[in-house]
């Protein structure tokens, strides 16, 4: 055989082994598992993120969730990214505990639907969670968004009556407490809503009935859909939609399906309910899903598929979907979706076969191809620094998260972040040490999961420094006992003001002086502390701050002070005014009252803390570091001679950058 007709083939082959793997790395699967009477979703990203919506009733979770989990591939050292508990019924959240203790860990997030639901099977969750990495339940704030790779995600849309784009019902039945999640990929979306209930809209129309539940389902697809508070499906609807509570007639309302126009709707149910429930049930299966109230349905009939038949059966238990167990369900987002099942029915007839399963559907919106272009990060910029604090802005051309790291060196090793999807951003360090110089860059990551980071950047920290009075001058009244010094410690040794022993009312006035290093222009925020009391009950305190400007006292507290110490702190914005060309600032104590009786004002401590603004030294703009890049790989000694030969320092560095 010829030497190159043989390499081209292992060419070829390669290709061909290495292609298929790559293509199944971009699948999205969602995963129906067969609990019976309950409900469980595992949910596996293209990138391999997993989030268990839910495990069934107590014992389901080691007898069904945790072999079928096993079965394809996802063994307990796998672990879980997250779970979530649409609501607190034991027929939803029974078997997650016993999933942890098979020894899955949860490594991210345990969400639940921050309801005051109790039960024996709450309890028991919320110990296993606690034991995960992801610690015990958090309710899920409405707008997280789970990224699961590739650009496909999982968005909450409801919980506890809150809906997206800022709506909200009033519920009291815990299922119509049920989380929502949109899921997407691509052209690709399924709605899944736990329990969630449908109230009586369409009872006339498709006959459907409840006296406990609340039309939450109405406002949740409307929010999302065209026109709607935040939308986020088209006009065109979903692909797969979950029949919520099993298929009871309080859920699946007519909007829910005529805004969803789904091609496929799953039931999750089985055998273990109360007698009379006789779920799923006509009204919602057959006269909404499979659109026989016409009256009332607009959107096209669905292929609907249940994991298995309810029991016990009644007169209102629906036939019409098929039973075929657990259900998978596969794309990439890009032009459909396959749904398939494994016929491992316990209750009913298997009817995989009836089905057609399995059967590939074309998404309902074709997608181009995925989102993998990160945002550009633009306008970065370190503002209202003092000696402690400092605000970081930048820009980004389309919506995405926030996040700052920033520290002592290009290491940085400290962040502050915001999960928020915004273009305009800004973000607060705290807790920043004085006068000291700071790295920082910022990271946005848009919906598909696509991050661009900014290059370094940096600023300094203003100054911070405390001064006691160096002098003391008394305006009304005279010197009883100290000097200026007893004010610099707080300590019980008192600077004594007599007040006037003439006329009504008496005075004790003074006021302590303090010049200060720093220029008056860069001072940024001024605290006054003064410690004091008089020896009589009741008299009024007043202070003041000398205006330069004006040359006049400002007010700035007022107070009754008795025998024993109060300490006021007052906290000055915009000093400028307060501080004269010299650095000179004066605090004046005025102690009025007590008709004609004459009395004392005891002073035991002043303290003026003045802080300087930082300085933001870094705006180099984010296209700077490919050029540089650029520049050295291409002529590497230049840049050795020029930067390296010169021993630059880190201030002429910056400079550089700047200009």
């Amino acid at each position: 055989m010829n030497t190159g007709v043989r390499f081209s083939r292992v060419i070829l082959w390669c290709v061909f082994l290495l292609f298929p793997l790559t293509a199944a790395a971009q699948q999205l699967e969602i995963h129906y598992i067969n609990v019976s009477w309950g409900g469980a979703v595992l949910v596996k990203g293209p990138d391999g993120t997993t989030v268990l919506m839910e495990a069934g009733n107590t014992g389901k979770g080691t007898n069904y969730v945790v072999p079928y989990l096993q079965s394809i591939g996802l063994v307990p050292a796998s672990g879980l990214d997250y779970t979530i508990a649409g609501h607190q019924h034991c027929d939803h959240i029974g078997g997650l505990d016993e999933v942890v203790q098979a020894g899955y860990n949860v490594r991210v997030k345990n969400y639940y639907n921050g309801s005051s639901y109790a039960s024996s099977c709450v309890d028991t969750w919320n110990a296993a969670a606690a034991t995960t990495t992801a610690g015990a339940p958090t309710a899920m704030p409405v707008g997280t968004t789970i990224l699961l790779g590739n650009g496909a995600k999982l968005t909450c849309v409801a919980r506890n009556g809150s809906i997206i784009g800022g709506g909200s019902v009033s519920v009291s039945d815990e299922n119509d407490r049920s989380i929502a999640v949109l899921i997407q990929y691509g052209g690709f979306d399924y709605l899944w809503a736990s329990d969630l209930g449908g109230g009586n809209i369409d009872e006339a129309c498709t006959g459907r009935f409840t006296s406990s539940q609340t039309d939450v389902e109405s406002s949740v697809v409307q929010a999302i859909s065209p026109g709607g508070a935040f939308p986020m499906i088209s006009s065109g609807g979903i692909d797969v939609l979950h029949c919520n509570h099993h298929g009871s007639e309080s859920s699946t309302n007519m909007n829910w399906m005529n805004l969803s126009k789904p091609a496929v709707a799953l039931i999750s149910t089985g055998s273990g309910q109360s007698s009379g429930w006789d779920l799923p049930r006509i009204d919602p299966v057959e006269h909404v899903l499979l659109a026989q109230a016409t009256a009332c349905i607009t959107a096209p009939p669905a292929l609907v598929l249940q994991t298995e038949e309810g029991a016990p059966i009644g007169s209102l238990t629906s036939f019409a979907g098929y039973c075929v167990g657990d259900i998978k369900l596969t794309t990439d987002g890009v032009s459909t979706f396959t749904v398939s099942a494994d016929g491992a029915v316990t209750q009913g007839p298997n009817e995989l076969v009836a089905s057609g399963l399995p059967r590939t559907f074309n998404l309902d919106d074709v997608a181009g191809p995925p989102d993998t272009t990160p945002p550009v990060i633009s306008g970065e910029l370190a503002s209202n620094i003092t000696a402690s604090t400092a605000s970081i802005n930048w820009t980004t051309d389309e919506a995405s998260n926030s996040m700052v790291e920033y520290g002592l060196t290009t290491g940085y090793g400290s962040t502050a972040s915001n999960a928020t999807n915004v273009t305009s951003h800004n973000i607060g360090l705290t807790s920043l040490a004085a006068n000291t110089f700071y790295h920082y860059r910022v990271k946005s990551t848009d919906a598909a999961g696509n991050t661009a980071t900014s290059g370094d950047h940096s600023f300094q920290t203003g100054s911070s420094a405390t001064y006691s009075p160096t002098a003391t001058t008394i305006l009304q009244g005279t010197l009883n006992a100290g000097t200026f010094s007893n004010l610099a410690t707080n300590n019980s040794v008192y600077y004594v003001v007599n007040s006037t022993t003439t006329g009504t009312p008496r005075f004790s006035d003074w006021y302590a002086t303090v010049t200060i290093a720093q220029t008056p222009a860069s001072v940024t925020k001024l605290t006054i502390t003064y410690v004091g009391k008089y020896s009589r009950s009741s008299r009024t305190q007043t202070l003041y701050l000398y205006d330069w400007p004006t040359s006049s006292w400002s007010q700035i507290d007022s107070r009754s002070v008795g025998t024993a110490d109060v300490t006021v702190t007052n906290v000055q914005a915009l000093p400028a005014s307060l501080v004269s060309a010299t650095g000179e600032i004066r605090l004046r104590v005025l102690g009025s009252g007590g008709g004609s009786k004459s009395f004392t004002g005891s002073g035991d401590y002043v303290q003026f803390a003045v802080e300087t603004s930082g300085a933001n030294i870094s705006r180099a703009g984010f296209a700077r570091e490919p050029v540089l890049a650029k520049f050295v790989s291409r002529r590497p000694w230049l840049f050795e001679e020029s930067i390296l030969g010169r021993r630059f320092q880190e201030n002429q560095l910056r400079s550089f950058w700047d200009r």
